[in-house]
């Protein structure tokens, strides 16, 4: 019974070729599975998302991926520093527990539940720390996922704006190729290149930490994802792939980010968020909102 509804609602979220109604099934069919108290499927949404970045990385050009880290990797950096350094300011000033802070603020900064993931074990953040960074990104993701495409629509911006704002403002980078694909493949390159140069700063943020906090904790994961989907835009590129496969491996990652936005949804867990305080929600957002607003004000307006 629970296999078969799980598969009527994915194959709805497959058929209806939307990212974000894919990741709106994934919660309802979650809020059916509490209801009726069934037992949840257990998918990591993530792994999916992963391989759909991995397949992109086959149809981008490495003159593509030189040109835009040539222009915007500098940027990219600034923006990492800036947002890291802002937001423990913010952090000590609104007196929010250090773990906490430093956990929000990577995941804005870097990657997402990536960098928070990789940073608890190191700095030995609380379990409750690491459940509401990454709830606080997952709705945040959410939430950019289902209005940033209308916000480059109103905006009118071009392809390649709306894949430097997306990349520069969501957190993780399976929710800003997911959202940039929305708007249009030009926008998924600009956007997944740029977000690499974003992802690529958790080395240095784990190595720092390690050395700050002088943990010998080895449990954290590197991204080795970013690695293969580097990898596969040289393979690409070396063999030259025809345009008609590169449409078809387009529309595979295409679903499985579709996929992976559904198991994201049917894994999210309501209660976390109504658990949390007012002051890490207000955190999160406010720093969101200031990077949103920076970002539209540099690239865009």
């Amino acid at each position: 019974m629970v296999l078969a509804v799980f598969i009527i609602f994915l194959a709805l979220a497959l058929f209806m070729e939307q990212a974000a109604l894919s990741l709106f099934l994934g919660i309802a069919l979650s809020f059916v599975n509490n209801k009726y108290s069934l037992n949840p499927i257990n998918v990591n949404g993530s792994n999916f998302l992963k391989a759909g970045i991995i397949c992109l990385g086959a149809t981008i050009s490495l003159q593509a991926l030189t040109d835009i880290s040539k222009e915007y990797i500098p940027i990219v950096s600034l923006y990492v520093i800036a947002i890291m350094i802002i937001g423990v300011l913010i952090g000590k000033l609104i007196k929010l527990p250090k773990n906490l802070t430093l956990l929000i603020v990577s995941g804005t900064a870097i990657c997402g539940g990536t960098a928070i993931a990789s940073l608890a074990p190191i700095i030995k953040a609380k379990s409750e720390d690491l459940v509401a960074s990454i709830s606080l990104i997952f709705l945040l993701n959410a939430i950019a996922i289902i209005i940033f495409p209308y916000i480059g629509t109103f905006f009118d911006m071009t392809n390649e704006e709306f894949g430097i704002f997306s990349a520069l403002t969501i957190h993780d980078t399976a929710s800003v190729v997911g959202t940039a694909s929305l708007y249009s493949n030009e926008s998924v390159t600009y956007a997944s290149v740029i977000k690499l140069g974003r992802t690529l700063w958790i080395v240095p943020l784990l190595i720092g930490a390690s050395l700050y906090s002088k943990s010998e904790t080895k449990d954290y994961e590197f991204p080795y994802f970013v690695l293969i989907f580097l990898a596969f835009i040289v393979i690409g590129n070396i063999i030259d792939i025809d345009l008609e496969v590169q449409s078809v491996i387009k529309r595979i990652s295409i679903a499985l980010f579709q996929v992976g936005l559904f198991m994201i949804g049917y894994r999210f867990q309501f209660h976390t968020l109504m658990n949390l305080s007012i002051k890490p929600i207000f955190f999160a957002v406010s720093i969101w909102i200031t990077v949103i607003t920076t970002t539209l004000l540099l690239f865009h307006v």
